[in-house]
């Protein structure tokens, strides 16, 4: 039989997110292990922010004239460009999609979970992380983000930049 959650992420009565103390305790004990990691930096209340690394992935751009339609059985979306950032950061072009890595490796023990959910700042922007959500215990490495510039302007972002932010929980 499943499980019914409310919006809170509650059963029974009972809060799932772990706080603060729970998530350093974790760490400390190595049973959730995050690297790099500044706790006083990146913990903010009960979510820890992640951040962009200095590397992405996009189409290349002898491909964009031929992309006329996404579509998955197409060979051409297994060609990936990697590009690295510049001193002044880079530019996200307008309803164009980018893969990123978060700078930050985890290892997420079983018995756990994280939901992965945009900056508001990021949002405010209109950028968009398309694939928020769960992450579930047993993974290990680096968080992959596709951003998708969804606004009326171009954005400028920057590597090591908080882009988004994680809360962990107890899985039932």
């Amino acid at each position: 039989m499943g499980r019914t959650f409310t919006s809170k992420w509650e059963t029974n009565g009972e809060s799932m997110y772990l706080n603060r103390k729970r998530i350093i305790e974790l760490i400390n004990t190595e049973k959730l292990k995050i690297e790099p990691l500044d706790l006083d930096f990146q913990l903010k209340g009960n979510s820890l922010d992640v951040r962009l690394s200095n590397e992405y992935f996009k189409f290349p751009d002898y491909l964009e004239p031929e992309l006329s339609m996404l579509d998955p059985m197409n060979p051409y979306l297994n060609i990936l460009e990697r590009d690295r950032f510049t001193s002044s950061g880079m530019v996200l072009e307008k309803n164009k999609i980018y893969l990123f890595e978060t700078i930050e490796e985890f290892f997420i023990p079983e018995g756990y979970s994280l939901f992965l959910q945009n900056k508001f700042r990021i949002t405010q922007l209109g950028v968009n992380i398309l694939n928020i959500g769960i992450i579930e215990g047993g993974f290990e490495g680096k968080i992959n983000i596709l951003l998708k510039n969804s606004g009326n302007l171009p954005v400028r972002i920057y590597p090591e930049m908080f882009i988004a932010h994680v809360f962990f929980f107890e899985t039932v």
